[in-house]
């Protein structure tokens, strides 16, 4: 016979397998999502970086452009003597240290006041230069930002600067005039300001002014000599916003955000590459988590397998203790309930039998009478080492749904055939118990039989004597499936109120019984005629009267029908009583 698997190794790997399966499922859902969220993260901050850096360089420029203000309000507006505003934009200009030097120009380029050298250059020079032409475009509406560039039109130095300039009018002559103040800040503390974001171990931002030409770089020496290139085409146009492109052979995110004031962008350039280090990170420990989680999971599949099939090793030991001849063997306390059920019944299974092994010795002349009292509660030991046997093969095959619910039948059966000792149960306990013995046998036999159970709702709660339809149904098994060939049995079960009786129907379509034999099945006179039909018979009428009983009809080839006849009772008897 081919070796069978035990539950513990079934249990096991199925434990096992459904763990790992569910955390390869999570690893495939959740992985693409918790990438995509990443570097949807990642993103963000880049930006949010972006921005901080914004807002500094925005304060930056707030901050030079409220001292142009300042300046511009103290310039005169009309021709005086007074000088005083000269002085105060010496003082400006060297509590500043960003400001090289602070000026005042006419409308034709003419030098009005200088904080820091002369002219060097003629005015018509001035005059030329893009920020003073630019500004007077302008007639005051806002200050100008200029490219960076150096500036040489003063003797006293040659400085890499930005000019911030804006128009103001001033009185001259009766009329008023034209006129331009500039200040020249420092390149390299703007350039500060960008050079201070990271973005990455290779990510940078940069300034672009409104015709997309760079203003302020990390790199702008290199870019003006030509030796690198950046490319600005994937932003052309771009005011605010997100866009991916490849940079250097490399693919890239840039962040633009636009710069108050000066009309100026600032870029930020973050290398995907580098973005997705953080995701392997993640993943990494995400894998870790799930190894973890595959271990923890490993571990408690090895102790609900023990803890499970524990309990079904203990009864299948007990049963052997049993079929060696053991009766006072018990099985261990379980720790399920149901397994505590089946714990009970088999004990007290365990216990009757043993009291009927007793009875065996007693007396003849009380043999007849505790007998017909013990038929109610005994149970068929064959019919139940078949049925324990059947269980274990069923183990032992894998089956285990049809196990499980063979020991549940096999449970309330014997519930329902011990009832606390009582002597009449309800319809609705009798018809369950049937159906626990015939759901047993169809799970023994497979497709050799089927069988329906019909019922009037009226009658559920009736009270009969218990254990009269069990012999009924086992008959029509015994005498039936066997002779029967390949054809398939059928038994059917009914009950309902006929002229103020309860009346139960045991049918089957077996081979049926000969008219001979079926003349004194029920009477003294035969032997083997069928013992379980005849003291059904004879208990109905002990219980309630000559008058009740049963009633066979059967032809040979046509089936065997039995009608049980017993009055209407309702509710249980007191018991103690």
């Amino acid at each position: 016979m081919k070796k069978k698997s035990s539950l513990y190794t079934i249990l096991l790997v199925s434990f096992i397998a459904s763990f790992m399966l569910m955390l390869i499922f999570l690893f495939l859902m959740l992985n693409p999502r918790m990438s995509n969220l990443m570097h949807v993260n990642a993103v963000d901050r880049i930006e949010e970086t972006v921005k901080q850096s914004v807002a500094g360089f925005s304060r930056y420029t707030n901050d030079l452009l409220g001292k142009m203000q300042y300046a511009v309000s103290i310039l005169p507006d009309k021709k005086t003597e007074d000088v005083s505003w000269q002085d105060t934009l010496k003082v400006l200009k060297y509590s500043s240290p960003e400001i090289i030097n602070i000026a005042v120009f006419n409308e034709t380029g003419g030098l009005i006041f200088s904080a820091d050298g002369d002219l060097r250059k003629p005015i018509s020079h001035v005059e030329h230069e893009n920020w003073f032409k630019k500004t007077i475009e302008r007639e005051g509406s806002s200050a100008f930002f200029s490219k960076p560039h150096v500036q040489s039109i003063f003797d006293s130095r040659y400085s890499h600067v930005i000019t911030l300039s804006q128009a103001f009018r001033y009185g001259k002559g009766g009329s008023t005039h034209l006129g331009v103040i500039m200040f020249d800040v420092d390149y390299g503390k703007f350039n500060q300001l960008i050079n201070n974001t990271s973005l990455g171990k290779s990510g940078y931002t940069f300034v672009i002014d409104e015709n997309d030409s760079i203003v302020l770089h990390r790199f702008k020496s290199e870019l003006d000599l030509k030796l690198i290139e950046e490319k600005l085409s994937p932003i052309a146009d771009t005011i605010l916003g997100t866009k991916s492109a490849e940079q250097n052979g490399r693919e890239c995110v840039y962040i633009i955000q636009s710069l108050e004031q000066t009309r100026w962008r600032m870029v930020g350039l973050a290398y995907v590459d580098e973005i997705s280090q953080m995701q392997s990170s993640f993943k990494r420990l995400f894998i870790i988590a799930l190894i973890s989680t595959a271990s923890i999971a490993m571990s408690m599949a090895v102790f609900l397998s023990v803890q499970i099939t524990k309990p079904l090793s203990d009864f299948e030991k007990t049963i052997m203790q049993v079929q060696q001849g053991d009766m006072n063997a018990r099985m261990k306390e379980p720790i399920f309930r149901e397994m505590q059920l089946v714990s009970d019944s088999f004990d007290a299974m365990l216990s009757r039998i043993r009291e009927l092994l007793t009875l065996i010795v007693q007396e003849q002349e009380t043999k007849r009478l505790h007998e017909l009292n013990a038929l109610q509660a005994q149970i068929n030991p064959h019919f139940l080492y078949n049925t324990l046997d059947s269980i274990i093969w069923m183990q032992e095959r894998g089956n285990t749904k049809e196990s499980i619910e063979m020991v549940s039948a096999l449970a309330r059966l014997f519930r329902i055939s011990i009832s606390k000792g009582k002597h009449e149960i309800t319809v609705r306990e009798e018809l369950e118990h049937v159906r626990n013995y015939l759901l047993i046998q169809k799970l023994r036999f497979k497709n050799k039989f089927d069988y329906q159970i019909h019922f009037k709702p009226e009658t559920l709660e009736l009270t009969t004597i218990k254990l009269i339809l069990q012999p009924l149904a086992e008959n029509s098994l015994n005498h039936a499936i066997d002779e029967y060939g390949d054809e398939q049995l059928s038994i059917i079960i009914s009950s309902e109120i006929e002229n103020d009786c309860l009346l139960f129907t045991v049918y089957d379509n077996g081979v049926g019984i000969p008219e001979e034999k079926l003349k004194n099945l029920l009477s003294d006179k035969t032997k083997n005629s069928g013992i379980g039909l005849k003291n059904v018979h004879e208990r109905i009428q002990l219980s309630y009267g000559k008058e009740y009983g049963l009633v066979i009809e059967s032809k040979e080839d046509y089936g065997t029908k039995i009608y049980i006849r017993i009055p209407i009772k309702r509710g249980l008897p007191d018991e103690k009583k």
